[in-house]
Order: C-alpha cells, then sequence, then structure tokens
C-alpha cells in the first residue's frame, strides 16, 4: 500500500518598496499574492496547503530585514509553522547578499524550502543554490544602481533649489512639494531667534520658551494620530537656531543653495544668531580632543566644606570617574570620596523629580492666583522633562541656571536650588522665595578603615540580580552534598587546604531561606556581595542573627 502524500504547508511573501498605490483596491502586493497563489494551487496534487496568513511588506526596501511581515514568516519558520515559502520573485525576499545567507541559514536550521514563481530553480542542490547567488547579486546590483541614479537626483535637485521632501520644519507647510511659509509659526521662529540675542545661554532660552508655552510643530502621522505640539527640547532648539532654510537656502552634503521657498529670517537677524552661536564653541588645537566637564564641579562640598573635586583612576582598562575632598594643607578632617557617575544621575533624579511633582509647587507657593500657579507648575515639569533628557555638559548649564548647591553630610546627600530663574514672566521677579533642600538618599559605609557614603538606588527600580553570589549559593548546596557523600577514606585522602575551602563553601547552603529568596530575587543589601560573604569570618547558624550580621535588618 502506498503511504499517502505528506501535506506541506505553504506561505506566501510579498512586498513592495514604497507606498504609492498601495491604497487601490488591486495594487501589486495584490498581484503578486495571486501569481503565487495559482502557482501553489497546480501543485494542490502533490499535498500543497496553502496557510490563510498573509505576509505583506508594503513600504519597506529590500536591502534590509528589518521589515514586520518578514520578522514574522522567520519567526513562524522557527516555530516550525511552514515547510514552503514562496515569493514572486527572490528580489522580493530580498535585494543583499548578505542578509540572503541570514535568511538561508534561518531556513536550513528549520529545514524550510522556498520557491520563486517566475524563476525556476531548486535550493536543494548546489547548482541551484549558484543560480541563486547569481539573481541575487544582480539584484544587488540594480538597487545599488538604483540608489545612486536617486542619490544623483536628489543633489540635483536640491542644487536648483527644490525642497526634496523629509520633516517640515516649523514655520512651513508642504503643498505640491513645496515649501510654503505659515505665518503665525513663521512669527514664533522670529521670536525665538530674537529671544535667543537676549538670552544668555540656550539653556535660559529653554526655561523661558517653556514658561510661555511655546511648542513644537504640530503634524498628523500617516495613520492619521497627531503628533508634536510638545515643549522644546534642547536639541530641536540648536536645529531651528542653525537651520540655513529660514534664509531661503538648501543645503545639501555642505554646500549651500538658493532656495525656491521665501525666506522667513532675515540675513542680518540670522547672521548675529550664528555668531552668537560660535562664540559659545571653544576652540582647540588640531588633534586634541574635548574633555567634558563634570557636571557637579564648583556646587559640590563635604561635611568640613571643603569643595570636592572631580578626580579620576584607571583599572584594568577602565576610567572611574569621582568627585573627592580637596586637601587643605593644615587639614586632618577625613577626606569623602563619591562615584561621579551615580552621584550626578541621583542628583538629576531627584531634582527633576521634586520639579514634576506639582505638591511640592504648590506648597511653595500657595498664594500665587490659579493661572500663574498653573504656568509654573508646568514650567517646573518642563523643566524636569528636560534635565531627565540631557546630556552631561547641558545638564550643567541647567544646575547653573537652578544655583544649584550639593552637601555632603555624614547620614546623606542634600541638594539645594532656587528656582528663581523660573519665576520670569509671571509676575514674581524679584520675589524673595527660600531655597529648596532635595534629600538624595545615602547609607554610611566603611570601606576598609575609611568611612564613606554609599548611594542607594532608587525606589521603585528593578535591579538585576547579582548572579555572582546566586552562583555562589548554587555552589555551597552542590559542595555541600559533595561533602555528604564522601567516605572517610576520602576525606583522609583530601588535602587539608582543600578540604577547608570545601567547608567554608559549604556552610552557605545553611543560609535563612527568606535571604536565599532574597539574594535570588535581587533584593539582598547591596553590601552583600559574593566577595564579602565568602570571606565572612563566621556565619551564625541562628537564622535572626543571620539577618543581622548580613544587613537584612530583623525578620
Amino acid at each position: 500500500m502506498a503511504s499517502p502524500t505528506p501535506r506541506l504547508r505553504w506561505a506566501i511573501y510579498t512586498r513592495k518598496s514604497t507606498e504609492e498605490g498601495l491604497d487601490k483596491a488591486f495594487n501589486s502586493l495584490d498581484a503578486q499574492r495571486e501569481a503565487c497563489a495559482a502557482y501553489v494551487l497546480s501543485q494542490q496534487h502533490e499535498g500543497w496547503t496553502l496557510l490563510p496568513d498573509y505576509y505583506d511588506d508594503g513600504g519597506f526596501s529590500g536591502g534590509t530585514i528589518e521589515r514586520p511581515a518578514l520578522r514574522q514568516l522567520l519567526a513562524d519558520v522557527k516555530s516550525s509553522k511552514i515547510d514552503i515559502v514562496v515569493v514572486y520573485k527572490i528580489d522580493r525576499l530580498t535585494r543583499s547578499l548578505a542578509d540572503f545567507a541570514k535568511i538561508v541559514e534561518v531556513l536550513d536550521a528549520a529545514d524550510t524550502s522556498f520557491v520563486s514563481v517566475t524563476q525556476a530553480f531548486s535550493t536543494t542542490n548546489s547548482m541551484g543554490r549558484l543560480t541563486l547567488n547569481v539573481l541575487l547579486s544582480f539584484a544587488q546590483f540594480e538597487r545599488e544602481v538604483i540608489t545612486e541614479r536617486i542619490r544623483d537626483k536628489v543633489a540635483a535637485s536640491k542644487a536648483r533649489g527644490m525642497w526634496m521632501g523629509g520633516c517640515v520644519p516649523l514655520g512651513f507647510c508642504a503643498q505640491n512639494r513645496k515649501l510654503v511659509v505659515v505665518e503665525d509659526e513663521a512669527a514664533t521662529v522670529i521670536t525665538i531667534m530674537e529671544r535667543y540675542l537676549q538670552s544668555s545661554s540656550v539653556a535660559e532660552l529653554l526655561v523661558a520658551l517653556h514658561r510661555d508655552g511655546f511648542v513644537s510643530k504640530r503634524r498628523v502621522a500617516r495613520d492619521g494620530s497627531p503628533r508634536g505640539g510638545l515643549p522644546f527640547c534642547r536639541g530641536a532648539l540648536y536645529a531651528i537656531l542653525a537651520n540655513r532654510t529660514y534664509i531661503g537656502e538648501v543645503v545639501h552634503q555642505g554646500n549651500v543653495y538658493a532656495g525656491e521657498h521665501d525666506a522667513i529670517v532675515s540675513r542680518e537677524l540670522f547672521g548675529a544668531v550664528q555668531a552668537r552661536l560660535g562664540e559659545r564653541t571653544n576652540p582647540r588645537a588640531p588633534g586634541c580632543k574635548r574633555r567634558p566637564k563634570s557636571m557637579l564641579m564648583g556646587m559640590i562640598f563635604d561635611q568640613f566644606t571643603r569643595p570636592m573635586s572631580p578626580v579620576h583612576t584607571h583599572n584594568h582598562g577602565r576610567r572611574y570617574r569621582y568627585y573627592a575632598s580637596s586637601l587643605r594643607d593644615d587639614s586632618r578632617e577625613p577626606t569623602q570620596r563619591l562615584p561621579a557617575g551615580e552621584l550626578e544621575a541621583a542628583v538629576c533624579r531627584a531634582v527633576a523629580s521634586w520639579l514634576g511633582d506639582s505638591r511640592n509647587t504648590r506648597q511653595l507657593v500657595a498664594e500665587l492666583e490659579t493661572q500663574a500657579l498653573a504656568r509654573l507648575i508646568s514650567c517646573c515639569a518642563a523643566f524636569g522633562r528636560e534635565l531627565r533628557e540631557a546630556s552631561l555638559l547641558d545638564s550643567r548649564e541647567m544646575m547653573q541656571a537652578l544655583k544649584l548647591r550639593v552637601d555632603v553630610r555624614p547620614t546623606g546627600i542634600a541638594a539645594a536650588i532656587d528656582i528663581t530663574s523660573l519665576l520670569g514672566g509671571i509676575g514674581l521677579e524679584g520675589t524673595d522665595l527660600p531655597k529648596i533642600e532635595v534629600a538624595i538618599a545615602a547609607t554610611p559605609a566603611t570601606f576598609g578603615h575609611e568611612p564613606r557614603l554609599r548611594l542607594d538606588p532608587p525606589a521603585g527600580l528593578v535591579t538585576p540580580r547579582d548572579e555572582r553570589l546566586v552562583e555562589l549559593i548554587t555552589r555551597a548546596f552542590i559542595v555541600r552534598e559533595q561533602l555528604l557523600a564522601m567516605t572517610q577514606d576520602e576525606v583522609a585522602m583530601t588535602p587539608i587546604t582543600s578540604l577547608r575551602h570545601l567547608e567554608r563553601v559549604a556552610r552557605l547552603s545553611y543560609l535563612d531561606p527568606a535571604i536565599v529568596t532574597a539574594i535570588l530575587d535581587g533584593a539582598q543589601p547591596r553590601t552583600l556581595t559574593a566577595r564579602f560573604l565568602s570571606r565572612m569570618a563566621s556565619l551564625p547558624l541562628a537564622w535572626n542573627e543571620q539577618r543581622s550580621a548580613l544587613g537584612f535588618g530583623p525578620a
């Protein structure tokens, strides 16, 4: 009796490089799928079954595999849901030899084949693979030629001053593929540039724009959802100040051409803005790298009012930054040292959280009228969001605007700020407000004989568990079973140093189960490390004593 024909599950993949025509009732993707479906139907007697799932990538280039439908197709292949993949032409799958090698590797691992309807070949033999590689080489060549042609067309069009698409800048709208001035937005651009010339820095301008309710350009995405309309960020502000589109020019690969669109800003105003931006760029010698400043330099002091200066060390090829107390000639007080990166992040996080909490602002200036208070709350919240996303140098400028002072005390760290610079424009100029003190959580600790502070992790932050500590606890249980299984002769033959080491590790298997659970969950105290636990002189047997000795506190 003949064996039944095996059922083979077929999946059709289609792709189109552009979105043009996809809104039609019958488009290129439908044509590809119809041709592939007809081919599968012709082989129905071989046991071929077409899967109902659609794997369509409309508007995605074949030069990359970062396509949603293709990723889903490969995921289903890995899950053994597909036996054969069918495409209209091989270049619909990919136009890159490197990407093709990755796709074939996934198909081979799942024992899955694929078929091209218009190009007859089999991937089961070396000749078929050679044919496929030749076809892909031509597909990749064709794609590269098209790319060069488009690149040359864009360069030639921009040389004529044409707008070639992209994100429309504030002050313009796109009509018939040309930039047209939007009057109210153009007035905003002019105001931003004029106010920059009146401000001491971009950070100060950013605060003023947040305070006065200026927002970014409002747009509508392709899916119809609204975009923009948010307070400006620092990078977007710099882009506006340096955009030559506003003086009627087009820039392409460093070359400047006269544009077809009208100018918004006069050349005199734009030139003054560029000169001001250039003044803030520090020149440096050729080949000299710019060293980033420490964010808290000049703003942090220890408990004896000594400034804490940025220092660094090198260990195993890595550079570690710290803030350390500056020693005076006659000073005998102990020094303080804190890791710079953790401290800077903690200060920014604490200040931003305080500014973002409207309850703090209400308590500070509760006597304000409702409208002015609402504007102040919005301004503080926007400043806090910007501070969270700012770079090191930008954070330093923003902290200087707040007149930040960080005091490192024996029991914790306090950051004092002055929000007077945020009050302009809402009727509080000259108002005498107290400095705001924000606490930064830190725990006193001792490193050797040196007292220090250890910064506590942010509340609610999920920290990864200490894998070295988990490995030590796991090894302790394994060693305990090994020792219990040893005979008297094996114990006698084991070197005394090895035996003592095994016993030292095995004792950790008698830890309080609650401590073991905390270690597995990553919830143990930060002072409890694998090194600390393995070097501990004696481990109490009582569980409550263990919790106290390891920093867990009472049960």
